[in-house]
């Protein structure tokens, strides 16, 4: 399994350190996108997450998988484009 950006370092450039699940507010600076857009992310599926007590948390683990199926996704995209060309 390969190592996603999150993987990288114990703290990265967002300051936020690495830990075993993350709050909404979290995940949207650690994926450089809105809070807005994370919480759809999580409504529609696509980014699975828990409950803890009146937080919505995801963890670690789902967001590795969630940016791993972003970069298969695009990988596959890039490859139907070259067959097609």
């Amino acid at each position: 399994m390969r190592e996603s950006a999150v993987n990288a370092s114990p703290m990265d450039g967002s300051g936020i350190p690495r830990r075993e699940a993350y709050e909404v507010p979290e995940v949207a600076v650690l994926l450089g996108v809105s809070e807005r857009y994370v919480w759809t992310l999580v409504s529609i599926g696509d980014l699975r997450s828990f409950k803890t007590g009146r937080l919505r948390k995801i963890a670690s683990k789902d967001l590795d998988a969630f940016i791993d199926r972003l970069r298969e996704d695009e990988q596959q995209v890039r490859r139907a484009t070259a067959a097609s060309a």
